[in-house]
């Protein structure tokens, strides 16, 4: 992870290169909820974003979006193919659990089919939706 930044997204510009890296990997979304309006006003509320970048390019990204005073949802986790595997990601759920946590979040939730990854994070299955597994990490 040599040269690896981990910063929190705070302006429209680094929002647009992290959304532009999520897109990517996992598809235009211009939703009500996961459209780039809807993070814009995520952003203004100061909702927590973090994003990997190395030589200048934001390569893993980690998006949440509040579900009440106390729960965060992560709506976007990705990751460049070349960078996978690095601990990056991994890096950037603590960042972003650390943020969670100074803001006064008590639990994180997320829908993902990836059981591994999450799992190692700390997250636990509270139930199955849709073909894909809800998990939780109190914090």
């Amino acid at each position: 992870m040599e040269g690896l930044a981990i910063k929190e997204i705070r302006t429209e510009q680094e929002l647009k290169a992290a959304l532009e890296l999520c897109y990517r990997i996992l598809g235009e979304d211009n939703s009500e909820l996961y459209g780039y309006d809807a993070w814009s006003g995520r952003l203004a509320n100061g909702e927590p974003m973090v994003y990997g970048e190395k030589d200048g390019i934001v390569v893993s990204a980690v998006m949440g979006r509040e579900e009440n005073s106390e729960s965060l949802v992560i709506g976007f986790v990705a990751c460049a193919e070349e960078y996978r595997r690095q601990g990056i990601t991994r890096a950037l759920v603590e960042r972003f659990e650390d943020i969670a946590r100074q803001k006064a979040y008590k639990y994180i939730t997320l829908g993902s089919k990836e059981d591994a990854f999450y799992e190692r994070c700390g997250y636990k299955v509270i139930f199955q939706v849709h073909g894909q597994n809800i998990y939780q990490k109190m914090l």
